[in-house]
């Protein structure tokens, strides 16, 4: 489960990150390829909601991690193997935002 949880939340730290960079080109084509800067605008609005809700996907993830940590300490489990203490499983390790992006 674990391995799971990681890889999920891997996944949407990449897509934050990919938006990031849609947003960059977005910028670049309106200063540089004199894209409309009200369509050059709209686009931004878009992504930017887009990102706030992958912003708030993780944010609901951090949470998890909290109710797992909870309901592992209630069973008896080792609390660490879910809370954000942890570390991460070797298919996570290394996985950096900056390595994502790449």
């Amino acid at each position: 489960m674990t391995d799971a949880l990681f890889g999920y939340e891997h996944l949407l730290q990449r897509l934050f990150s990919e938006g990031g960079r849609l947003a960059s080109a977005v910028v670049a084509a309106q200063s540089h390829e004199n894209l409309s800067p009200v369509a050059g605008h709209q686009i931004l609005s878009a992504i930017s909601n887009a990102q706030l809700s992958v912003s708030g996907a993780i944010g609901h993830m951090a949470e998890g991690h909290r109710q797992l940590e909870f309901m592992a300490q209630k069973l008896g489990i080792d609390p660490e193997a879910f809370g954000d203490v942890i570390k991460r499983p070797n298919s996570a390790r290394g996985a950096t935002p900056i390595g994502l992006a790449a």
